[in-house]
């Protein structure tokens, strides 16, 4: 890609990965003073009134998209609040790093919509590529079934996590569809408004004025995530290969497990530690290693969308 920075490029792939790494870790601690409701409804809000304030300062009138929203736009705000609110009850129901290594099936799920909808290629290499993710899918789901204190809750955490994942494939599917004739940042814009008018309904407003000073300020840390995640995603996109980004990105459950790992050592108490054997380790890492092959694109020309939390993101 002439003319292309790429050590900008991979600086904002690589921040947007570890913001999203940290993202299941302190939704779980943020979980001790506020409901799923409550945490999902105050990113979207915060982030779209940044945004909003963002397009103002740039000059690039915000109401334009919000006056006459695209259908697709609309929908693509009603799956990406419910990809946040669901992929939130996974983490409260299991652990980040359960769901943080779970929700990878979401890149999965939109190259197969690729290929249905969009009649996109379906290589052998992404073929192998499934074939290596769903085992190591299943190698870590082993591994944290017989780790689970509680079968039925974890059964229900990876019933939540799936539909975030299938959340955010339809979700990517109606942004790809409106990115010819959109610009990203009033897309990103449309949606956030949409899903702060639908979560209204799952807040629970005491919540706010019960909190303290550390809550809320991580509460804030939790929407200027949402924001520089994608902000950075969309720089990143100018930068270097769509293929490259989605490689960078999709190393983000890395991330988090090292983080759960470390931080009950490091800070006692504030989370809960991971209960993840060799087996659960190797399966993470098969099946990530499995979902890049997926996302890859041996053809030229041929970009991967770029994915990632999901709730995610």
């Amino acid at each position: 890609m002439p003319g292309t920075d790429y050590t900008r490029g991979i600086f904002f792939a690589l921040s947007t990965a570890v913001l999203w790494g940290l993202l299941p870790v302190f939704m779980k601690i943020a979980l001790q003073d506020f409901s799923p409701g409550s945490i999902v409804w105050f990113r979207f809000v915060f982030a779209f009134l940044a945004l909003w304030l963002f397009l103002r300062v740039k000059r690039q009138p915000p109401e334009r998209i919000l006056t006459r929203p695209p259908l697709f736009g609309i929908l693509a705000g009603l799956c990406l609040s419910g990809n946040y609110y669901y992929f939130l009850r996974g983490i409260s129901a299991s652990s980040p790093s359960n769901a943080a290594v779970l929700i990878q099936i979401a890149p999965v799920m939109v190259v197969l919509i690729g290929v249905a909808v969009f009649k996109e290629r379906f290589s052998r290499q992404q073929a192998g590529g499934l074939g290596i993710a769903v085992l190591g899918f299943l190698l870590f789901f082993s591994d944290q079934q017989s780790q689970a204190t509680d079968l039925g809750l974890y059964t229900a955490a990876n019933g939540f996590v799936l539909i975030a994942g299938a959340l955010w494939a339809a979700y990517m599917t109606f942004q790809k569809s409106l990115a010819p004739q959109y610009a990203a940042q009033q897309l990103n814009l449309l949606v956030y408004g949409v899903a702060g008018v639908v979560l209204v309904s799952t807040v629970s407003w005491e919540d706010y004025s019960g909190a303290g000073v550390v809550a809320w300020g991580l509460l804030v840390f939790l929407g200027i995530n949402t924001l520089l995640a994608y902000g950075f995603l969309a720089e990143a996109i100018k930068h270097i290969p769509l293929w490259l980004i989605s490689v960078i990105v999709t190393l983000n459950p890395f991330i988090t497990l090292v983080v759960m790992e470390a931080l009950p050592h490091l800070i006692p108490g504030l989370v809960e530690p991971e209960r993840i054997g060799l087996l659960g380790y190797l399966g993470a890492a098969t099946a990530i290693g499995g979902v890049i092959l997926v996302i890859l694109r041996r053809e030229a020309g041929a970009e991967p969308p770029v994915v990632g939390p999901r709730g995610s993101d």
